[in-house]
């Protein structure tokens, strides 16, 4: 089964049961008003019954009688979340830089690899001169007769929000690009149009960013292009009070970089191979394949408590970047992270020996493990390498718990534990995605801890 799409035609949400007592409610869509709680899986596709696919809904606590798993309030899951912000509207997911991708669940572009994000869907007639023709559903153009478009309309992800512009039904003369087709699709960073994926025109965004430059030293941005900040480190912006984001992350900011010089540019090399990696371009580095950072903000570890604080951080990084691998049942790349994982671990180990580092011994033994288990861990059969992700897991999380990953970068670390596998996880996002089988049973979990 095809998890995404590339059309403009939406698929039809999932079945949605509620149960109320002595006799369940279907409902089409969203959330049902006397819903409290749900069960943590969205969707039972092996379940025979299509009517039983869905979502299963309940006023009262206890267990899903389709899976078994206990039932959660319907404010601790994020899918639930989403619906309730959709107030009853279709929701789909698209990538922020692949607008015409749509699928009706989460997962990754199948263009960049990029989680999708979901959205509000609304509907539009696709000939310009109907552009004011706005819904919520699907339908049917009242002045011309042509089926609805489909688009994106408002983010519904808290991270996406601040790129939103809410459709309106005027030429978008506000938005500093706009598509040059359809007038309604606007934006305040460069994209492409959501409903003929053609690029987003900005003349006047251009010329007004002649007056901005990147200064050398930069790496954060505001996400609001006409503040035109930028910051050698986070925070928030002078103007509006947004939180900077890394300028990669940061629509204008990164077109803007693309187009300078690259002279103009400062370089970017890999934490973990500075001296033999290093690129004009951000990036991914080409031995471990971890993302490349400014060479002006790096520094080498000065001594030893440092020198394992850093490679704590990059066993994490590509963990992390293993279980987004995993989760969406690719094996490309998995080799090379899963040897990072043993070459960050080897150079840690160098190293608990020496004064100031702590706990020595147990890090050590969860660098032997660690080690172990990476190197089971080929590339080649997608079940081996989650069997062995098990182990690796194991040990990834007895050394955060010895030795915590920078806070800066991660906030959050959620451990989640899949009662199928019977082995823990641990991710940044707390919407889960089961690294042990994927898009089979991507929500399929329960949290254990947040460090």
């Amino acid at each position: 089964m095809s998890y995404v799409v590339e059309c403009m035609t939406l698929l039809s949400l999932s079945s949605v049961v509620v149960q109320q007592g002595a006799a369940p409610l279907k409902s089409a869509g969203g959330v049902p008003a006397d819903a409290n709680y749900a069960c943590p899986m969205e969707t039972h596709l092996d379940e025979a019954d299509a009517s039983r696919q869905g979502a299963y809904f309940s006023a009262q606590p206890g267990r899903c009688p389709w899976c078994g798993m206990e039932l959660k309030p319907l404010a601790e899951l994020p899918w639930a979340r989403i619906r309730k912000a959709a107030e009853g509207a279709d929701v789909a997911h698209t990538c922020p830089d692949h607008q015409h991708v749509f699928s009706k669940s989460g997962g990754e572009c199948p263009r960049c690899g990029r989680r999708l994000m979901p959205f509000k869907v609304m509907y539009t007639c696709p000939d310009p001169q109907h552009a004011g023709v706005i819904r919520a559903a699907s339908g049917n153009c009242p002045h011309c007769g042509r089926g609805l478009a489909a688009y994106r309309g408002v983010w519904l992800d808290e991270s996406m929000a601040d790129a939103n512009l809410p459709p309106t039904p005027g030429l978008a003369e506000a938005g500093a690009f706009r598509c040059p087709i359809h007038p309604l699709v606007h934006s305040a960073a460069p994209g492409a149009c959501t409903i003929c994926a053609r690029p987003l025109e900005g003349k006047a965004a251009e010329a007004s960013e002649q007056a901005v430059t990147i200064p050398a030293n930069a790496t954060y941005a505001c996400p609001m292009q006409e503040c035109g900040q930028f910051s050698d480190k986070p925070g928030a912006c002078p103007i509006c009070g947004m939180k900077l984001k890394p300028i990669e992350r940061v629509a204008w900011a990164k077109a803007m970089s693309d187009r300078q010089r690259p002279a103009d540019r400062p370089g970017y090399v890999c934490p973990m191979h500075a001296s033999q990696v290093a690129a004009s371009e951000p990036g991914a580095c080409s031995i471990c394949g971890m993302q490349l950072v400014h060479a002006a903000t790096f520094a080498w570890p000065k001594d030893a408590p440092e020198i394992v604080a850093a490679h704590v951080d990059y066993i994490t990084e590509h963990y992390l970047e293993l279980h987004a691998l995993l989760a969406a049942d690719r094996v490309a790349d998995v080799a090379r992270q899963a040897l990072a994982i043993v070459a960050a671990g080897d150079e840690l180990a160098r190293h608990v020996d020496d004064s100031g580092v702590v706990e020595p011994a147990m890090l050590r033994s969860a660098t032997e493990r660690l080690r172990t288990a990476a190197l089971k861990i080929r590339g080649t059969d997608l079940e081996q390498d989650r069997v062995a992700f098990v182990e690796l897991s194991a040990a990834v999380r007895a050394m955060i718990d010895l030795a915590r990953p920078s806070r800066q970068r991660w906030p959050k670390l959620y451990v989640y534990h899949c009662p199928m596998s019977k082995g823990d996880w641990i991710q940044t996002a707390q919407e889960k995605r089961n690294p042990y089988y994927g898009f089979k049973m991507l929500t399929c979990g329960e949290l254990k801890d947040v460090k």
